[in-house]
Formats: structure tokens, sequence, C-alpha cells
């Protein structure tokens, strides 16, 4: 893959390709002979300033869309209109202008009328000045469609609604909207924008208001099996429970459409119309859904009413005192009103703090692991859940730290410290025996320096010789942490840079995706947004891949996490308040609230070296720029002034922040450097576009995924390793054919 350093002179950026839109692949096969180009919407009226682009198919002499057609755009008048190579069009001055999209001998056109910017100045808006009261009755200028595309089973139905913007954003009034299926054999729509499907096949199904203002919506119909999930469910009188007909080969996307449900038993169980399942009584009974699928079953399970939750030891006033190493039993059950035990009811524990102990629910055994306070709660559903705080007390030895991360081949000092009834220091020389649970993880010498061999966690263990311990968990890590879809899912793996070749899962199930993985600065625990509750939430785990907690779990995606330097805050983006804003909120994913809430989405966060500041993506001004605001709250500035679409900022230790932008020609991305007032540094640049960058802690290597179409329209993804000083030389990466990469972090 050619990769060049470029000098240290100022340069021009370009629009920067996302790497989702680098997934996006084409069927392969020969080149089929296109018959009709089809061209939306029909007639586009733009202000100076402003863009849209507008959408183009290919079909076959059989009314077959072509999606592996390449287009090529061009613009009758450049002076009135400029139109880039994704179909973008920018109106520059006041006129008329034909803009022409050509594939494989065909062509379709439309006209474009570019206006004179509100007040004949400046069309980019402003943040001082409200709109006076006659924009309110502007009409609508964008008309959108959600969802955009549609996956179906033939018979099954999707509903579309259709939104209408006026041209600074707000929300128009909607008036009559025409519907129309490009392929009515494969899809038929209906007035309301309801879609059927028919056959398996591909359409486009566009919908149009006001006469100029058009959206299309891209409609997949494939034959897929579907299963009703789950397959069993074991529930207690009046309990409850959703089943769902998924398609496994969509993602276990949710079927839509009416499914009639029927229960074998309703004296056991009885279901509603939208899958949800309530208990009633003891015994065993089958759900049945039907539809336009085979039919599909789940059985159920009711196990008896519990009547008595027994629970030991009793909870009392204070917490319960533990010594470091040392071990307390809980016990929980739950008994019938014929005083039999109901094993089926299913009790629930979690433990707050996993660093501070440890709980095996198979034993019902608790285990001080480092000094502190954790809580241990039992629920059963019908009964108040029972809570006991726990201390774990070391007695009279400690180790700092209690937590550490490394890398292979890293070393580190740990020391051992007398401590008194209180915990706190007392004086003298702690003198104790090193010892390691994992010696091929972390091997621990005779003076506590530990060194770092090979991925895992490990124990480290200081013991006195009258019998107490006390413990520091070492995790050790590859140089970088990434997500890869080699097992089918998105999921967290970590390579060694030495080792480039060998790639090793840290979370990798094929049910859920784990994205965007990020180390704490402490190297013992990552940060990352997984799909495993139904959306995009941010989950915490040790390095190691355990001891999974979910930090958020409000409606709407959490994705781009990234820590404070001080690793007590988690920096991220959310769409939970209806646009994507950046928000802050504690390591335990306490006290979340929003740094920012201009429309246009803010999104791709990172804070600086001294943890005050955090700059971001935001189309806040109508094009994709560099901002930066304080954390705790002020008015964003913004970094950069070029019309290039800017991405994947990453703030340098010594406050340089770099960030990725397309080439001029078009023909790949460079990576810029912006440093305070000075204009930015081109400092590496591929012909292939860049989709996501990681910086390596030092400041003196970047990771990089890109993505290079290939001549059947699927992408083939690479990544390498380039050092930022001069003459450095890439390390590539090898990845399985086909597997695709996000976001690598060190």
């Amino acid at each position: 893959m050619p990769i060049s350093l470029v000098p240290r002179t100022p340069g021009a950026a370009t629009p920067l390709l996302t790497a989702w839109l680098l997934c996006s692949a084409a069927i392969p096969g020969r080149a089929q002979q296109v018959a009709e180009v089809q061209v939306t919407p029909e007639t586009l009226t733009l202000g100076v300033g402003r863009h849209e682009q507008i959408s183009v198919a290919a079909f076959d002499r059989q009314g077959n869309l072509l999606p592996a057609a390449r287009f090529t755009f061009s613009a009758s008048d450049p002076a009135v209109v400029r139109v880039t190579a994704d179909g973008t069009v920018f109106g520059l001055r006041p006129g008329r202008a034909k803009v022409e999209a050509r594939v494989r001998g065909r062509r379709a056109s439309l006209p474009v009328v570019v206006t004179a910017a509100a007040g004949g100045v400046d069309a980019t808006p402003t943040r001082t000045a409200a709109l006076p009261a006659v924009a309110a009755r502007a009409p609508a200028t964008v008309l959108t469609l959600d969802p955009a595309a549609v996956k179906l089973l033939p018979g099954e139905t999707a509903p579309l609604v259709p939104h209408a913007l006026r041209e600074d954003g707000s929300a128009a009034e909607l008036g009559r909207v025409l519907w129309k299926s490009l392929r009515p054999e494969v899809a038929q729509v209906a007035a309301d924008g309801i879609v059927t499907a028919l056959t398996p096949g591909r359409s486009i199904v566009q919908a149009a208001s006001a006469g100029t203002v058009m959206a299309t919506a891209l409609i997949e119909v494939e034959q897929a099996e579907v299963v009703l999930a789950p397959a069993r469910l074991t529930l207690g009188p009046d309990e409850t429970a959703t089943l769902r007909v998924v398609v496994p080969s969509q993602g276990n996307r949710p079927l839509s459409g009416i499914i009639q449900w029927r229960s074998s038993d309703t004296m056991v169980v009885r279901v509603g119309p939208t899958g949800l399942v309530q208990a009633h009584s003891a015994g065993d009974a089958e759900i049945v859904a039907t539809g336009f699928f085979p039919e599909q079953r789940a059985s159920v399970h009711v196990h008896k009413l519990a009547t008595v939750f027994v629970i030991s030891p009793r909870p009392g006033v204070g917490a319960l005192k533990l010594l470091l190493r040392g071990t307390l039993l809980f016990g929980a059950r739950a008994v019938a009103a014929d005083s039999t035990p109901v094993s089926e009811a299913g009790i629930a524990w979690d433990l707050s703090d996993s660093a501070v102990a440890s709980f095996d629910a198979g034993t019902g055994t608790l285990t001080g692991r480092a000094i502190g306070t954790t809580r241990l709660v039992a629920r059963l559903a019908g009964f108040e859940p029972a809570v006991w705080t726990v201390a774990v007390l070391s007695g009279n030895v400690g180790v700092e730290p209690a937590r550490a991360g490394l890398t292979i081949g890293e070393r580190m000092r740990v020391s051992a410290r007398l401590l008194d009834e209180q915990n706190a220091p007392a004086p003298g020389v702690a003198e104790v025996k090193w010892t390691s649970s994992a010696p091929g993880v972390a091997a621990v010498g005779a003076d506590g320096t530990v060194e770092a061999l090979g991925p895992g966690h490990a124990v480290v263990s200081a013991t006195t010789d009258w019998g107490k311990t006390a413990v520091s968990d070492v995790y050790v890590t590859g140089d970088l942490f990434l997500s890869s879809d080699r097992r089918g899912s998105f999921g967290v793996y970590q390579l060694r840079l030495a080792a480039p070749d060998q790639l090793l899962p840290i979370v990798a199930d094929s049910s859920w995706s784990g994205i965007q993985p990020v180390l704490s600065p402490d190297r013992t625990r990552f940060v990352f947004a997984s799909d495993r509750g139904g959306q995009y939430d941010l989950y915490l785990m040790d390095a190691d891949g355990r001891n999974v907690r979910r930090l958020t779990t409000e409606l709407g995606v959490d994705l781009d996490p990234v820590w404070t330097p001080d690793g007590t805050r988690i920096v991220f983006s959310s769409a939970r308040s209806g646009s994507t804003q950046i928000y802050v909120m504690g390591a335990d994913g306490a006290g979340a609230r929003a740094l920012t809430s201009s429309p246009g989405g803010n999104m791709s966060p990172t804070i600086s070296p001294d943890g005050k500041r955090v700059a971001f993506v935001s189309a806040r001004d109508g094009n994709y720029e560099l901002y930066a605001a304080d954390l705790d709250g002020g008015v964003a500035e913004r970094l950069t002034t070029t019309p290039q679409r800017k991405g994947n900022p990453h703030f340098l230790p010594g406050g340089d922040l770099l960030y990725t932008v397309d080439r001029v020609d078009g023909a790949g991305s460079r990576i810029m450097r912006l440093s305070g007032d000075h204009a930015p540094l081109p400092l590496i640049q591929t012909d292939q576009h860049i989709g996501s960058i990681g910086v390596s802690r030092d400041g003196a290597r970047v990771a990089c995924v890109v993505g290079r179409i290939l001549a059947s329209g699927r992408t083939a993804w690479s990544l390498f390793v380039q050092p930022l000083a001069p003459g450095g030389v890439a390390v590539p990466v090898p990845l399985l054919p086909g597997e695709r990469v996000l976001t690598p972090s060190f």
C-alpha cells in the first residue's frame, strides 16, 4: 500500500469519507448493460453556499437495480454550481445550471437553480441573531425519509416516515406526499408510506412533496429464515417477558408486520398481540407465532410462586468486615408456600466494585481483593433486594499500586507497606514474600519488580511471615486495541506491534457487536460501545475482558468514548436528546451531563493532555469542522475554517491536534497537525481513504485504518502503524481476507 510522508508545509485538504461509507459493498460479477438512469430529485434549488447530495440509480433492461454502477457527474456551468464525485451539488453564485450523471453510455440530468443567500451577503448561519418571525413560515427545502434503507422479507411491511425541513434545518409543515416504487413487482408503497415487500430484489421508493422536494429510500427484499427468540422462557407467576420473531441473518432484526400469537395453555401463560408473555400459574406451555413466515414455537416453564426469600447473613446497619484475601459466605434462596425450594426462581447477584472483592455466585463466596468498600446485592422478583455493605481491611500490610496495567515487555516496581488497624501507614519495613498467580502473564522478583510477559491478568501477592497478604492486580495488554469482524460480528481485539500477525480476542461474541475500545489511563480497564442490550450503549470491563459493567442505559445511541487523563471521567457522544451531542459522566456511569447542544450534530470528542479542554467534530455551521471548548462548560471555539470535511481529532501530548481530511485531488487522505494559531501542517498522506486513526500515548506513532474500493465495488481494508518522525517506516498489520477493522487505540 503506497504511503508517503509530506513536507511540513501548509497544504489544502479535501472532505473525508467515513469508515462507514467505505463499508458499503456492491454485488460482485461482470458488468451489466445499463438501460436507464434515474436521478432524484427532479429539480433542485440551492442558496449560495449551500449544498445537497442527489440520488442516482441505474437499471438494466429487466428493471433490476444495478448497485455496482459507478457514476460520473458534471455541471453545465461550473461558475454557478460545483458537483463532487459523490453527487454533492454546491451552489456558488445565483443562476441556473444543469447537473448530469453518466454511467456506461447512459445519462440523466436535473436542472439546478441557485438563489442569493438571505440578505444577499452570507449564507452561513450565525449564532448571535435570532431568525425573524417570517422564517418560521419559509417553505420546506429538504425532505428526508426515516429510515433511509429497509430490509424486508417477502410479505413483510414497514412504514416510511417523511420529514420536511427548512433551509435552516428547522422542521417545516409537511404537505401532501406522493409515493412511488421504482420496482413495484419487488415492493409496493401505499399512500400512507407503508411499504409491502413482495418478491426478493431491490427497489427504490420515492417520496415527493411540494412539487420540487423529493427523498428516496432503498428497499431490499430477501428470503431469510426467522426464529422465535428466546426459544425457552422460565418465569414465575405474574412475571412477564417479551418474545420476538427475529431474522438471525440480519443481526437478529425483529420482524415487522402482522403476527398472530397464541398460547397452548392460557391457564399457564398468556400472550398479547405484541408478543408480551405473562405467566399465570405453575406449569408448561408453548407460545406459537404465525404470519407470513413458517410457524414458530417457544416453550415456557412457569415455576411455583416464591412466598419467602431466605437470606444469610442478615443485613445489618453497619458494614461487614472482611480481611484482604479472606472470605465470607452468603446465601439466598426462594421458598414456596409448601416449604419446598423454588430452584428455578432466578436470583440475581450484583457486586458494585469487583476491584475490591470478587464473588462466586455458585458457592456464595465473597473474597476480599483490595482495601475498600463494596456492596453485594441479591435480587428476587417480588421481594425487596437484600443488600450487604462489605468493608475489606488489610489488617497490617498493603501493596502499591493496587491495580496496574503494563504492555508486554514493560517492568514496574510494586511495594509493600505496614498499616495500622485503621489502615494508615505504620512505621517499619514490610518484609514480604512476593508471588504471582500467573507468572506466564506477570512474573515478580524478590524485590517486587514485576515483568509483563504475556497478555492477561495476574494477581501479585505480598505475604508476611505471619500470614497476612496484600495483592496488586496486574493487567498485561498488547500495544493496540481495535475492533474486528473476523468472527462475524465486531469484537474487541488486541495486538503486539512486535507480532502484528497475531490478533488476540478480548471480547468476541457473534450474537452482538463491540466497537471503539479505549483503555483507561492506567491500562487496567477499557470502555467500549456494544449493542448487546439492543442499542449501542457504553460498557466497562477489566483489561482482560472480565467483569463487564454497563455504564449507559438512556434511549439513544452512545458512541465515541474517551477518558480524561486522571481516569475519573468519560466523555462520549450520544443521541439521547434527539441529535448527536457531546456528554461527560463519571467513570462509573454516574452524573452524565451534556457539553454541547447545537444543531447539526457534535461527535468524535478528544481530551487535551491537561484534561481541561475537549475538541470535537461538529456540523453546526454547515460543514464538518473542528471545535474546542472547556470541559467544565463554555462557548465552543471553531478551530478550522476550510470547506473540507474533517474527522478523527486526537490530541498529542504537547497539546497539538491531529485530524484527518481528504486530499485535494480526491485520491486518498491526509493526516494534519494543528498547533496553536498556526496553519495546519500535513504529516502523512495516502492514496487511500483513512477511516479512523489512533495516536500512541507518547505521540510518536499513529495507527491508520484505510479502505480501498475495488473494481468489484467492495472495499479492501488495511491497517498500518506509521511513525510520525520524518523517515519513519510504516508497519502493516496483516488482516484476513474480507476482514474489517475499526477505531485502533493505543
